[in-house]
């Protein structure tokens, strides 16, 4: 199976990509491919302001407060 995933043939399921970088003592962005490094974990970047607004909006109000703030982004 693991020639399989080498190969690209198929692909780990989450539960066993957790459970081969468990048992291989790395991190699964490592098995990934994501970094060089087998210790460091890939981190998304930080949000910008106007990001962070959106989704404290999406949080607090759905989708509905999402729009709404597309619309009076649009009529300025």
């Amino acid at each position: 199976m693991i020639q399989k995933y080498e190969t690209g043939i198929n692909d780990p399921t989450s539960y066993i990509l957790k459970f081969m970088a468990r048992q291989l003592d790395v991190s699964a962005d490592y098995l990934l491919g994501m970094t060089d490094d087998p210790r460091i974990q890939v981190r998304e970047p930080s949000l910008n302001d106007s990001e962070r607004i959106i989704l404290e909006i999406f949080r607090r109000d759905g989708w509905q407060g999402v729009a709404r703030l597309s619309v009076e982004h649009l009529s300025k």
